[in-house]
């Protein structure tokens, strides 16, 4: 929430953040500059006040279409500055210390977002040297931090990719149902990629859908030429972002056509109960790693390894148990058990929750995930249809 980066920079004493934008959208740019349709601009915001946008020319209708404060970079001496600054550095540092200057609510200057390295390093010096202070984060991301809690449009911008996700994992389904021995998980995928696409979504990175032991590798995508062959498990974890706002959802399901090996059922019914404690015990004020730290003790109990008794396991619950999701499909809070994890779940958090059990030597592999919104009450789920291995 914008009022969370307010207090954010309060407290560590940062008077003025700059997003840049520099050819390609960045999630923190892209939230504070309300989804600029522009290729280089900067997103300033001053403590207390609403951000302003600073454009070129050739882009100043679609910055103005965001509701924004706009100012050009003309504004600020930008031409002189570019003609005779000795190298990119320092004209760029004394771009921003206009910049800050005209802005007037202080000298403490923090940069986030996705730079050129080798423009920006060195650019604090040149800065500093310009009398501003600037802020060296220690890795700590003030807009990510600010971007967890989601505002009420945001939930409903999530909701939305969420429905027509369903949409197309109920093609899914029906295209399982009805498989016959051609079929292949390329054919799933090229069906997944098209309703994507037809859906107003964009597959920022492509769907997981991979069977037998492609399956029990928890991010491997699959064979694409692979037949989808009987009682072995095919793993759907599909995460599109909407085309316009840019907001990602997050689904997974296990299916299984024809007869179900015991083995692969009460695998599955492991996962899903500790997916259902797991959402059951989510409630707004307590520390994020405490639910990784409840599966791993429900996963230990029945014999498997986890990456808390083995954090080097390929077998059992190899992975963590969710993440936030927003215009990242990896955002904060982390449910990591690393000491250096002080994330809490907080009410308007978008997470996922998503346990899964793993055994690539065996052909087995089960994921189930679902996308919450954190309330007052707990976590209220954004997905529909059923766990059950039954496409």
């Amino acid at each position: 929430m914008l009022s969370d980066l307010d207090f954010l920079m309060r407290s560590r004493g940062i008077d003025v953040v700059i997003v840049p934008m520099h050819q390609a959208m960045h999630a923190s740019f892209r939230w504070l500059s309300r989804g600029a349709k522009v290729t280089h601009g900067y997103a300033v915001k001053a403590a207390g006040r609403a951000p302003l946008l600073v454009a070129y020319p050739m882009e100043r209708e679609e910055a103005k279409a965001t509701g924004l404060e706009v100012r050009l970079a003309h504004d600020f001496d930008f031409d002189r500055i570019f003609r005779t600054a000795p190298n990119p550095t320092e004209a760029y540092a004394e771009l921003f210390a206009n910049i800050v200057r005209e802005v007037n609510a202080g000298r403490s200057i923090a940069f986030f977002g996705n730079v050129p390295v080798q423009l920006y390093h060195g650019m604090f010096d040149a800065l500093e040297r310009r009398g501003l202070r600037v802020h060296r984060s220690n890795g700590e991301d003030l807009i990510q931090l600010a971007r967890k809690r989601k505002e009420p449009w945001e939930v409903e911008a999530i909701r939305s990719v969420g429905r027509r996700t369903e949409e197309v994992v109920d093609g899914v389904r029906g295209m399982l149902r009805e498989a016959t021995p051609s079929l292949t998980l390329g054919d799933l995928k090229r069906f997944v990629s098209s309703e994507i696409a037809r859906l107003g979504m964009v597959e920022d990175h492509e769907t997981i859908l991979s069977q037998g032991r492609d399956a029990g590798v928890p991010h491997s995508r699959g064979d694409a030429s692979a037949r989808v062959v009987p009682s072995v498990p095919i793993v759907l974890d599909i995460f599109p972002a909407d085309r316009s706002t840019g907001y990602f959802f997050d689904l997974t399901r296990t299916f299984c056509i024809g007869p179900i090996p015991d083995e692969l059922q009460r695998i599955h019914a492991h996962v899903l109960e500790a997916f259902t404690v797991a959402r059951d015990a989510v409630r707004p004020g307590t520390p994020a790693s405490d639910y990784q730290a409840l599966v791993c003790d429900y996963f230990e109990a029945r014999g498997y390894a986890t990456t808390r008794s083995d954090p080097r396991t390929l077998n059992g619950y190899a992975h963590s148990l969710g993440h936030g999701v927003g215009l990242d499909i990896h955002e904060k809070p982390s449910f990591t058990l690393n000491p250096t994890n002080h994330d809490l779940i907080e009410e308007g958090d978008i997470i996922t929750i998503e346990p899964g059990l793993y055994f690539p030597e065996r052909e087995l592999g089960v994921r189930i995930e679902d996308t919450f919104v954190v309330t007052t009450e707990g976590a209220e789920t954004l997905c529909r249809g059923d766990y059950g291995l039954r496409p």
